[in-house]
């Protein structure tokens, strides 16, 4: 543990901290204002905000902004704690998240998305009706493809879909499970009204809820599992779930897209360690590491039967449909490119452009979250606690995995592929911030900390500014788009 003991550093009050994370939301703000006079190749991340009349922009950005002011945030707080008081205790408290999470799709089905611009979403739409091509497997997303082929080959049957639909249809069903999920995942972790809205209102105003609004990519489900295996992997590590559960989670993931084997393994791995550790006899931790593995294999094998029956198995996997991209080649190249896949080397602006303009589309406020965290000493004490050192590996592994990753069409085309790394470090900011206030009712000892009030403010300020930047990304994807010459 004295690896992660960094009390040398000077500390922050949690008040600083609120201070600097106002600061840091109105400099967001500012930010998209001045997106029109930026150039969009840029500062695509940002981008989106220009789609909306500029008579909108100023009022979306003041509404924003009066987030940051205390009084204002707290009437919007007493507005929505009214609201929140009229939730049933816990014995219904899951229905209700039910009944919240379907009346969202079709608020989910108005904003979809309706055209073909990103990842491969053109070669989706169009291959997989193709009646000479009919794609149904693929190696990069073997679960995902599979499932939404075989669904387009029903509702068409059935109802005439097309693939868009069906992707559509089926990215807005897992909308609902996903905040579904995320409600009940924040019930559970949060000890207050305030720390359940701070997980709630953090990961689900990301960027990447543009997945569920009629989304057509291989991302959007594997999303789901990512959540599954962050909350079931933080009960692991304090020895409140089996490890089974994460690890047969991360397998299924790993089936719909292998991209999370290198976001996401580094922490199962960690887990393993941790309970070896814990564990008492050879025999034990045998069992304890076939628990892991079992689910695994199993699943592996699953996938290996489903790809060899269709005519694409391991012949096609080490050969045309290898990993990494048109080039199969996987990383950003360090000193020069050499293909058309490549678009620059690993420490040029172009790369650091790219990777910014990433994180302000999808988590503009993650990463500053989780550095004024660990600011101060609350902070540093949590990420010293078993959950938190997991949600720290799984979001440094991913960081690490989208930062050294070769988008073959761009960062901007590609973005959906780095998407889910918001999701492990947003978690992480959400459970550090939860352990720098003061739990409901009792004394917080000498360590400074927030009251529930100020961190139910940065929760509201966090995910209301948050939640203009993605309505307007997802407004600018309601706008029809043709590719040139089409």
């Amino acid at each position: 543990m004295s690896g992660l003991r960094v009390r040398s550093l000077p500390a922050l009050s949690p008040r600083q901290a609120l201070w600097a994370v106002r600061f840091f939301a109105l400099f967001l703000i500012l930010l998209h204002l001045a997106a029109p006079y930026l150039p969009e190749e840029q500062s695509w991340g940002i981008f989106p905000f220009t789609y909306w009349p500029r008579w909108l922009e100023w009022l979306a950005a003041g509404a924003g902004a009066l987030l940051c002011v205390p009084r204002a945030n707290a009437v919007v707080r007493a507005a929505l704690g009214w609201l929140g008081r009229r939730v049933p205790a816990r014995p219904g408290r899951r229905w209700w998240f039910a009944g919240f999470s379907l009346a969202l799709a079709p608020v989910f089905w108005a904003g979809r998305l309706v055209h073909t611009r990103w990842g491969d979403a053109y070669i989706l739409v169009n291959a997989i009706a193709h009646p000479e091509v009919r794609l149904t497997y693929t190696w990069q997303a073997p679960l995902d493809l599979f499932l939404h082929a075989k669904a387009w080959a029903l509702a068409n049957r059935w109802w005439g879909w097309d693939v868009m639909q069906t992707y559509q249809a089926l990215s807005v069903a897992a909308g609902v499970v996903f905040v579904f999920l995320l409600l009940c995942m924040a019930d559970e972790m949060g000890r207050s009204p305030a720390e359940k809205a701070l997980f709630a209102g953090w990961l689900g105003t990301l960027g990447l809820m543009q997945f569920f609004f009629g989304y057509v990519e291989n991302y959007v489900w594997m999303t789901i599992g990512i959540l599954a295996y962050l909350w079931l992997g933080m009960r692991a590590a304090e020895g409140r779930n089996d490890i089974f559960w994460p690890a047969g989670v991360l397998g299924l993931t790993h089936a719909f897209h292998p991209s999370t084997i290198l976001g996401l393994e580094a922490s199962l791995a960690w887990l393993w360690r941790r309970r070896w550790i814990e564990e008492r006899g050879l025999r034990r931790r045998l069992a304890m590491t076939l628990r892991v593995a079992l689910p695994m294999l199993i699943i592996l094998a699953g996938v290996v039967v489903l790809m060899e029956a269709g005519g694409h198995g391991i012949q096609a996997l080490l050969g045309e449909d290898a990993p990494g991209g048109g080039d199969h080649r996987w990383f950003v190249p360090l000193t020069q490119t050499a293909t058309r896949w490549e678009r620059y080397t690993m420490f040029s602006w172009g790369h650091f452009l790219d990777w910014t303009n990433e994180q302000l589309l999808v988590a503009p406020f993650s990463l500053a979250l989780v550095l004024i965290a660990l600011t101060t000493r609350a902070g540093r004490c949590t990420l010293r606690g078993p959950a938190g050192r997991f949600l720290a590996v799984a979001a440094l592994n991913y960081l690490l995995f989208i930062s050294v990753w070769n988008p073959d069409y761009g960062g901007r085309r590609d973005w959906d592929l780095f998407a889910p790394a918001a999701l492990p470090l947003t978690l992480l900011a959400a459970y550090l911030w939860r352990d720098m206030a003061e739990p409901a009712g009792k004394p917080s000892g000498d360590m400074p900390v927030l009251s529930q009030a100020e961190l139910a403010e940065a929760a509201l300020m966090v995910a209301g500014v948050s939640a203009i930047f993605t309505a307007a990304w997802v407004y600018s994807n309601t706008i029809p788009w043709s590719w040139p010459g089409t």
